[in-house]
């Protein structure tokens, strides 16, 4: 009997030894995707290259981070940088074989992941930014801002360079609206006036998208709320009609149902939400159909972890924020969605 048990015990070391993945995985919990979020400083006409990546999770961490394209001199307009960053496993985690481009959700900074490559405890990451963009060459700042109080129009002056404008309102320090796109220099907010208090507005011109001027705010308007019942009760969403950016509402299926006040979009980008007064969210969440998206800097829809106001969000495949559930990649969200830690 000595003998089998020493024999089997013998066999049983052997294939250990000789398969270490598998005693590795008998003890350890397997890492099948990661969330990185960037941090990029470069700029067009810096020598410097200030990249910082960071990641909430308690199964890996950044080990390093390198640039692999620095320039000898500085950066320039269209330069895309290229970084690579290392994760290492935390004690009793290693990452899954099979790790793919497809399991690195990045937020922060616009990036691709081009190539993944692991061992069980290491995963190296490469990454190219978006291009950079140097400063306008258009002059596009915007004065003159001011407002009717009587229906709750905004007014500005006109910039002989731009061919449009941006335009958001806020009550105190929360946006009413998402971006608004104009080529008029006013906009009628009455039917977002709908409650009392400190309404300001915030405009820049617009030359394209690579063209865009600094935000300029209007001083704070104070509505009562019985001003505000009447302002919204006298307006009409065809108040701006001639003047608001030409969106498509095609009612093309998206990764929600459609909503009767907009419709969902597609382009070689991505999903974005078009409005029925055919503005879209930038920076920002929109409850649609009773779930939250986040849109972002350029209004297209996000998915993976987003950082909102000091706390950690994570939106589906679908685009929709996900509450009192665990995330695929292990993390707990509560009813408002926010991680829990």
């Amino acid at each position: 009997m000595r003998i089998v048990q020493r024999v089997t015990a013998f066999f049983l070391a052997a294939v250990l030894m000789t398969s270490p993945f598998t005693a590795m995985a008998a003890t350890s919990t397997k890492i099948s995707g990661v969330s990185l979020r960037i941090a990029s400083d470069i700029e067009v006409g810096s020598s410097g290259a200030d990249v910082s990546v960071s990641t909430i999770s308690s199964k890996y961490y950044v080990e390093e981070v390198e640039i692999k394209n620095e320039p000898s001199d500085e950066w320039e307009d269209g330069d895309k940088p290229k970084i690579k960053v290392t994760l290492e496993a935390a004690d009793d985690y290693y990452f899954a074989s099979g790790f793919s481009k497809g399991d690195v959700n990045l937020t922060g900074n616009d990036g691709t992941v081009t190539s993944v490559s692991r061992t069980s405890s290491t995963l190296v990451v490469s990454i190219t930014l978006e291009a950079l963009e140097g400063e306008s060459e258009y002059d596009l700042d915007v004065d003159g801002l001011d407002w009717d109080a009587e229906d709750g129009t905004a007014y500005w002056n006109e910039n002989e360079e731009a061919k449009k404008y941006e335009i958001r309102l806020y009550r105190g320090s929360t946006a009413v609206t998402s971006v608004i796109t104009t080529t008029k220099t006013s906009y009628h907010f009455g039917s977002y006036i709908t409650k009392g208090g400190y309404y300001t507005f915030q405009v820049r011109g617009v030359y394209n998208s690579s063209n865009k001027g600094s935000w300029k705010e209007s001083e704070s308007w104070y509505v009562t709320s019985a001003e505000a019942a009447e302002i919204s009760s006298n307006s009409s969403s065809d108040d701006n009609s001639d003047g608001s950016s030409s969106g498509s509402s095609s009612g093309a299926s998206g990764p929600g149902a459609t909503a009767g006040s907009g419709a969902w979009l597609k382009d070689d980008i991505g999903w974005w939400y078009c409005n029925a007064d055919r503005s879209y969210t930038v920076s920002n969440w929109q409850y649609i159909d009773n779930v939250w998206y986040y849109f972002n800097e350029t209004g297209y829809m996000v998915t993976g972890w987003v950082q909102w106001n000091s706390k950690w969000y994570y939106c589906s495949d679908s685009g929709v924020m996900l509450a009192n559930t665990t995330t695929p990649d292990g993390y707990y969200v509560g009813s408002d969605g926010a991680w829990i830690s």
